[in-house]
């Protein structure tokens, strides 16, 4: 059987990739939601007021389009679940060496391009520098938490991972759609870059998480599993600094 045909016969779950709609339908319902509670309902919001709106939009929408996924997966949710975790149970001690060489590369880049001259050096990536007005107010950081901890690493897994690699990877080879993986990936995070090196930052991580994830045997668990620790790690250096 030649390559190309033995990809070409693997059928793509085309019922999965129904959360692209769902996400932009959500999207906008949440987004028109939000404008009409800034216009009508408050007479006028500050800066950082309209960025955590915005944010809490972003949360809302997320967890409806995860819980329309799982609505649509629910017959086979509770197998592969256990897959998962009995897989991440058992190969922990991967998962965290993953996450601790990934962790300290990107730390080493970090540190080394904010020497560099010019407009190419930077301290802070302008993604995270964005998110810095959501962690300012105390109250507000519960929700900060489930959207960047948790529900924002499934949704980026899920569209990133599993659609991109475990799907569309039947048809057009699972490493060709792991290096696009990563190139959307941390794309997606630098879309309002003021260096072009901070393509870098993100592109260590998705080799890290495209890593475990293929390593797995594309176990969506695993890069949630990943994303999610290093975001937690992110998440807790933000609030002690």
């Amino acid at each position: 059987m030649l390559r190309s045909e033995k990809y070409s016969k693997v059928k793509i779950n085309k019922i999965d990739f129904l959360v692209i709609p769902i996400l932009i339908v959500a999207m906008i319902i949440f987004i028109l939601l939000g404008r009409f509670y800034s216009s009508v309902v408050v007479d006028d919001l500050s800066k950082s007021e309209h960025v955590m709106l915005g944010a809490l939009v972003q949360l809302l929408a997320y967890t409806a389009t995860i819980v329309c996924y799982w609505v649509i997966k629910r017959k086979s949710f509770v197998a592969r679940f256990n897959e998962n975790f009995n897989y991440i149970v058992k190969h922990w001690k991967f998962i965290v060496l993953v996450f601790v060489i990934t962790y300290l590369l990107s730390y080493i880049y970090n540190y080394g391009v904010q020497y560099l001259p010019g407009d190419l050096g930077f301290e802070e990536t302008q993604n995270e520098l964005s998110l810095q007005v959501i962690f300012s107010n105390p109250v507000f950081l519960p929700i900060t938490f489930i959207l960047i901890v948790i529900v924002g690493p499934f949704i980026e897994e899920l569209f990133f991972r599993h659609l991109l690699i475990r799907e569309l990877g039947k048809k057009f080879n699972f490493k060709i759609m792991g290096i696009i993986s990563v190139i959307a990936f941390s794309f997606m995070h630098v879309t309002d870059a003021a260096s072009p090196l901070e393509f870098g930052s993100y592109c260590i991580i998705a080799i890290g998480i495209v890593y475990a994830y293929l390593k797995s045997g594309r176990k969506l668990g695993v890069s949630v599993s990943l994303h999610m620790l290093n975001n937690l790690i992110a998440f807790i250096i933000t609030i002690l600094m």
